[in-house]
């Protein structure tokens, strides 16, 4: 398994993009007397929903969210600013893995990725939910994203933790449950540098649902390093 070293760069504004050479998690660069990366103040969990799920949560009463091309855009070029200013290269790491060129929409990345370039395959998340509750998160925003430009569209999950947020009421915490309770073919867990808020948000892309599937690893929160355990 291919991790990210758990150390910071620059002062603790984002997570070391080299891999760690053994279970203490640093690389080379950050094997002595170093500082852990910034703990998330935000973890985003996002699953995409097929026709039935849309729809259950609909239902639901879970509000439609729509990005333009036009915003995604936006946020693309801010991402790849902010590399810039890490030192990083904004699009290395989904150029190699799904071939997407500097020029689409969302394609720049500023944050590391946890579990390599690769990420996680055959994964169930179904403790990150009760594990974030434990580690003080509050549930403070749902949403459906649609992008009429890249389906399908996606639940969109916010935790937040020492922020003076309200937590959402009358969440449907039983069918987001069920909604994961199932083998995810790809997992990715990004941990993002300190935005404009000051804020660090991790996020948690979970794609290719397989109910017929059985999961290998278990996603962990890790108090902020993410982990994954196998069966």
């Amino acid at each position: 398994m291919d991790y990210a070293c758990i150390d910071g760069i620059r002062g603790g504004v984002a997570r070391c993009r080299n891999l760690a050479i053994d279970k203490r998690l640093r690389c080379t660069a950050h094997y002595i007397n170093t500082s852990v990366a910034p703990r998330p103040d935000v973890v985003l969990v996002k699953v995409n929903l097929n026709k039935r799920w849309n729809g259950l949560f609909e239902e639901a009463g879970i509000a439609a969210f729509e990005r333009s091309r036009e915003r995604a855009v936006q946020l693309g070029q801010a991402h790849q600013a902010r590399a810039e200013g890490l030192r990083r290269d904004a699009f290395v790491i989904r150029e190699r893995r799904e071939g997407q060129r500097p020029d689409e929409p969302e394609a720049a990345d500023s944050g590391c990725p946890v579990f390599g370039k690769a990420g996680l395959q055959f994964v169930s998340i179904r403790d990150v939910l009760p594990e974030l509750q434990r580690a003080g998160y509050l549930i403070t925003g749902v949403s459906r994203l649609s992008r009429d430009w890249k389906p399908p569209i996606r639940l969109v999950l916010e935790f937040s933790k020492g922020m003076d947020k309200p937590a959402l009421e009358n969440f449907p915490t039983g069918l987001y449950q069920s909604l994961v309770a199932t083998c995810f073919g790809q997992v990715d867990v990004w941990a993002n540098d300190r935005d404009k808020r000051g804020l660090v948000v991790h996020t948690v892309n979970c794609g290719q649902r397989d109910d017929q599937g059985a999961a290998l690893l278990h996603l962990e929160y890790a108090g902020g390093d993410w982990m994954a355990r196998g069966e």
